[in-house]
């Protein structure tokens, strides 16, 4: 009887990386120390942008949702700086110039992004940042995240964004003033907020499910909570709150961003009620 074990070495490059694109994120790595074959098709720029390409939708959304919504409709929001606003709701009052869009896989990027034009895009690096602002999202779902700073209430739900960043540091509240292009009055009245070392967890439970503002109110799986917020920890050192428009409009437009991937910054999206 033929033996019907295949002998590695012998499976095509290409064939290797056709069906590593199916395997779920933990199989692809395992598959990278089978054989140094393997390990170099896996670890390619080609098989990053294949993987990243079909397990995420990156089509815009064409309508926007979420917070994006509510900050393009003059109802979800009060406007604190123009007097006529509460009386005429089309006065010249808004939150972005050029909003926002967001992919249909959920994350939040800068209007008028395209990955096809970024001529500086690595593939292996977006793929860390989209595989970590999905945890979040996932996580935003399943514990019941909420976000409060400042001594204000998070007021919506816990999105994610994404967008090119080559400095070193992190942006500044001037520096997301003018990538999301929010309207002049708003970059009046910001906040900023940094870390650049980890907290010590002591022990309480209830600390161990939150984090600088972020938490969980899950009854379900506090474990889960308790684990999230560890790797959470790790991902966003340093990290910096953000926001924008404070006493100009509510709910204010917050973010809690890191550098979570080489040339890449993101995070937490959300909205506070300043109070």
């Amino acid at each position: 009887m033929a033996s019907s074990l295949v002998d590695v070495a012998s499976v095509p490059p290409e064939i290797i990386g056709k069906i590593a694109t199916f395997l779920p994120v933990q199989d692809v790595l395992n598959c990278t120390l089978v054989c140094k074959t393997w390990k170099e098709v896996i670890s390619s720029e080609s098989f990053y942008k294949a993987y990243t390409l079909s397990h995420y939708n990156f089509d815009n959304e064409e309508q926007p949702s979420g917070h994006l919504a509510a900050w393009q409709d003059p109802e979800e929001w009060f406007c604190y700086w123009d007097d006529s606003y509460a009386d005429d709701k089309t006065a010249d009052a808004y939150v972005f110039s050029d909003p926002p869009e967001r992919w249909k896989c959920g994350i939040v990027h800068l209007a008028k992004y395209k990955l096809e034009s970024d001529k500086d895009l690595r593939y292996k690096d977006f793929f860390r940042a989209v595989a970590i602002l999905m945890r979040i999202q996932k996580a935003a779902e399943q514990l019941d995240l909420d976000c409060g700073m400042w001594g204000n209430e998070g007021s919506g739900v816990v999105e994610v964004c994404l967008f090119p960043w080559s400095k070193d540091t992190l942006p500044t509240a001037k520096d997301i003033v003018a990538l999301f292009h929010f309207h002049p009055e708003l970059r009046k009245k910001t906040l900023e907020n940094t870390s650049l070392s980890d907290e010590e967890d002591d022990g309480d439970e209830d600390e161990d499910m939150s984090w600088n503002g972020l938490r969980s109110f899950t009854e379900d799986d506090k474990q889960k909570a308790v684990n999230f917020f560890k790797w959470l920890k790790k991902i966003f050192t340093p990290f910096i709150y953000i926001g924008i428009g404070c006493n100009l409009m509510n709910p204010v437009v917050c973010f809690l961003l890191g550098h979570i991937a080489p040339g890449w910054v993101g995070g937490v999206l959300t909205s506070l009620v300043c109070t």
